[in-house]
């Protein structure tokens, strides 16, 4: 059974990454850390708008999203308004092999502390600037969120149902969409300078990064003139969701690429007696145009849905694949600690939280053999950052073995 084991050497072990990430790109800083890497974040005296985002825990009422986002880190409090704390903020950059930022667009140059002023004496030097619309350009100095970016990106144009309003997709979505783009960015700079010695700039615009998720509507535009939009909850007869006892399952079972899952969920409700049953059988349930349509739809979801309000979500779902028809229940939170295949992965991760108690965290997004992520550990702060700033040696080793 695999097991999510006590990580010893992490992939970016020795290497140094300076944080001054916010909720906007958190993410891709988070998972620098849990590679491995040592990640010092960099808060200001006004202190972090994280800490204050919900939930928060019962107890202590710390931020329980700061928590997540921040495990694995080191923190310190440097105030870039005083000179003092310019030094300081220099000095780690010195130290490190990575910034990962999204200050505004000028704010760190106008400070005197724009990635240029450290490329002469740090060439090797990685620098990852996270912004709303990127560091140039009309809107550079634009402010967004969240819903923002998710609007003016075009995902919006496709979430929801077709009769409502545009849907905003919960949480911060934007937060690791941007993070894993530019996680992703920075990885392939520090692959670049492992190799040739070359640090870089890595430009990440979340607008960019939005509109890289809108999966084939560019392209169907550009090709077709289609304009994608919101698609109904059942698109055709057999596609939609469908109740069961406690809950729903969604069920494609459609007559175009994957005609199987239709003509099997057919073959099941006609051996199992289900009223309506052979009329699913006829010839105009393979006709796209037929299919389609508001009759279709409401009658094959009449006839399907009797059926499957016998079962439990999990007992259908099994059924469902057993039979190699396309499907998923709908699966509430609490489900995920339930799930089968997680508790077999052992996905979850426990996190010492206080004397008393752990807390259970997200486990990995993928699974490397050999350098497996970092088990989760809570934020450190560091209340003397003098020894932080030393010369990171172990990174330094690292690329010329690397190279």
């Amino acid at each position: 059974m695999p097991v999510s084991p006590s990580i010893t050497p992490g992939a970016l072990q020795g290497v140094r990454v300076i944080d001054m990430s916010d909720e906007s790109c958190v993410y891709g800083a988070k998972v620098l850390a849990d590679l491995g890497a040592d990640v010092v974040r960099i808060e200001s005296l006004r202190g972090d708008k994280m800490r204050s985002m919900p939930p928060f825990d019962p107890k202590s009422g710390e931020s329980m999203f700061y928590c997540f986002m921040n495990a694995n880190k080191r923190v310190v409090t440097v105030d870039l308004e005083q000179e003092s704390g310019r030094k300081l903020f220099a000095a780690l950059v010195r130290s490190a092999d990575i910034v990962f930022e999204s200050a505004e667009p000028g704010y760190l140059a106008g400070l005197g502390l724009a990635p240029e002023t450290f490329r002469q004496e740090k060439p090797g030097l990685i620098w990852t600037s996270v912004t709303p619309f990127g560091s140039s350009g009309p809107y550079a100095n634009w402010k967004a969120n969240d819903l923002i970016s998710q609007a003016m990106g075009g995902l919006m144009t496709l979430t929801g149902l077709p009769e409502r309003a545009p849907l905003k997709l919960h949480g911060e979505q934007t937060c690791y969409i941007a993070g894993l783009h530019a996680v992703s960015g920075t990885l392939v700079a520090y692959w670049h300078k492992v190799r040739t010695g070359d640090g870089q700039f890595v430009d990440v615009s979340v607008h960019e990064c939005i509109a890289h998720t809108l999966e084939s509507a560019i392209q169907a535009y550009t090709a077709e003139g289609d304009v994608r939009s919101r698609q109904p909850r059942a698109s055709e007869a057999g596609v939609g969701m469908y109740p069961c006892k406690d809950g729903e399952v969604f069920i494609f079972a459609t007559s175009g690429m994957i005609a199987s899952s239709w003509r099997n969920l057919v073959a099941w409700l006609r051996a199992e007696g289900i009223s309506g049953a052979d009329e699913l059988a006829e010839e105009k349930w393979t006709e796209n145009r037929f299919r389609r349509s508001a009759e279709a739809r409401a009658r094959s979801f009449e006839i399907i849905s009797q059926f499957t309000q016998r079962f439990n979500k999990q007992q259908l779902y099994a059924q469902l694949q057993q039979r190699g028809i396309l499907s998923a229940p709908k699966c509430e939170i609490g489900d995920l600690f339930d799930n089968t295949q997680l508790k077999y992965l052992n996905w979850f991760t426990e996190q010492r939280f206080d004397e008393e108690r752990t807390i259970s965290w997200p486990g990995p997004a993928f699974r490397m053999s050999e350098t497996p992520r970092r088990d989760p550990l809570p934020v450190v702060e560091v209340s003397d950052p003098s020894g932080l700033v030393e010369t990171n040696t172990a990174a330094a080793e690292q690329g010329k073995v690397l190279a």
